[in-house]
C-alpha cells in the first residue's frame, strides 16, 4: 500500500456548445457532462504499480512541483508521483486530458495548501495545451489557446445527452495543424457570434431548447469545415425521436444528441437506433447517455494509506 497524499477530479466534456471565433479569437464553451476522471498524488510502495501518467500530465506534474513547492509546509516527498484514474477514451474530444492535467496541477496545490482558482488552474492548463473548460464553476467563454477566461456563464439547463463515441480518434495537436480548417474557422466569426448569442440567452432563460439550438448550429458551422461521419445519422435520429439538438466535438471525434428531460423514450430510442445504425458502417461506435452539467473541480489533501 501506498501514501495518497492529495487527490483532485474533475468532469468530462462532450465537445463544446459553441467553439469558433468569438469576441475577435477562437474560444469555446465546453459542454459538460457527469462522467469524471480523478488524480491522486501519492508516494507508492516498493513495487507498486501506479496507473499509467500521460506525457501532458508528466509536463504538468513537474512545473508543479516548481509552483507549489514553495507554497508547502512540506516539500513534495521523494517518489512522489501522479496516478490518473481516467476511464475514458482518449483523442475522442471528452476533454481528457485537460482532466488529467487540471487534476495534476489541483492535486498538487491541495498538497501544498494553495489556494488555486479556477481561472489559475485554466491558465495553468493552457501553459501546457490548448484546454478545455471544465474547472469553471456553471459554464464560461474561454480562449482555449491563451488561456483566459472572457467570459462566465450559469450552468445548462436539465438535459440530457445521447453520446456517439467512435473508434476513430483526432487529437488536438493534429487539428491545431490543419492550417485550412483554422483559415475557414475565422470565416464563419459572424455566425459564431449568433450561435454563442443564443446560446448566452437560453442560459438566462434557462431554455433547454434554445441552449440546444446554440450547440446545433455550431455543430453545423464545424460539420462545413470538418465533415463527421455520424452526421447523417444524427439528423435523421434527431427527427426520429424529438431530440431538441445536435452537439459535437470541433476538435474531436464525439458527438451526440439532446434531449428533454422529460423525453426519456426518445433519448433510449436514439441510443439504440444509432448504435444500430453506426455499427452498421463502422465497428467499435458507443453510445451512452449522461445528464449535461456544469463544470468545476473537487480537490483535497488525504495523507492516507492506500
Amino acid at each position: 500500500m501506498g501514501r495518497i497524499l492529495a487527490e483532485a477530479s474533475l468532469p468530462a466534456a462532450v465537445g463544446e456548445w459553441v467553439q469558433g471565433w468569438i469576441g475577435g479569437r477562437e474560444s469555446l464553451v465546453s459542454l459538460v457532462v457527469s462522467w469524471r476522471g480523478a488524480v491522486e498524488l501519492r508516494v507508492p510502495d516498493d513495487g507498486e504499480i501506479s496507473n499509467p501518467c500521460g506525457e501532458k500530465s508528466l509536463r504538468a506534474f513537474e512545473k508543479a512541483k516548481k509552483i507549489f513547492a514553495g507554497s508547502a509546509l512540506e516539500t513534495f516527498p521523494d517518489g512522489s508521483r501522479v496516478n490518473v484514474i481516467n476511464p475514458l477514451p482518449v483523442s475522442k474530444g471528452l476533454a481528457t486530458s485537460t482532466m488529467d492535467v487540471a487534476g495534476t496541477f489541483a492535486a498538487c496545490a491541495a498538497y501544498a495548501g494553495a489556494k488555486l482558482s479556477d481561472e489559475r488552474l485554466f491558465s495553468l492548463c493552457a501553459s501546457v495545451e490548448p484546454s478545455d473548460g471544465i474547472m469553471f464553476d456553471g459554464l464560461a467563454l474561454v480562449d482555449h489557446i491563451k488561456g483566459e477566461l472572457m467570459e462566465r456563464l450559469p450552468g445548462p439547463p436539465p438535459m440530457t445527452l445521447v453520446a456517439v463515441i467512435p473508434r476513430r480518434t483526432l487529437d488536438t495537436d493534429v487539428y491545431r495543424r490543419d492550417v485550412s480548417a483554422l483559415k475557414a474557422l475565422r470565416g464563419y466569426s459572424r455566425e459564431h457570434e449568433r450561435a454563442y448569442d443564443i446560446l448566452k440567452r437560453g442560459l438566462a432563460a434557462g431554455n433547454a431548447a434554445l441552449v440546444a439550438s446554440a450547440a446545433t448550429l455550431s455543430a453545423e458551422i464545424q460539420q462545413g469545415i470538418m465533415p463527421k461521419e455520424e452526421w447523417d445519422a444524427l439528423v435523421e435520429a434527431r427527427a426520429l425521436t424529438g431530440a431538441l439538438g445536435i452537439a459535437a466535438a470541433h476538435s474531436g471525434t464525439a458527438s451526440g444528441l439532446l434531449y428533454a428531460p422529460a423525453n426519456k423514450f426518445g433519448a433510449e430510442l436514439a441510443e439504440k437506433w444509432l448504435a444500430d445504425a453506426l455499427r452498421a458502417k463502422e465497428t467499435g461506435v458507443a453510445t451512452r447517455q449522461t445528464p449535461v452539467l456544469g463544470g468545476g473541480v473537487f480537490s483535497k489533501k488525504t495523507g492516507i494509506r492506500a
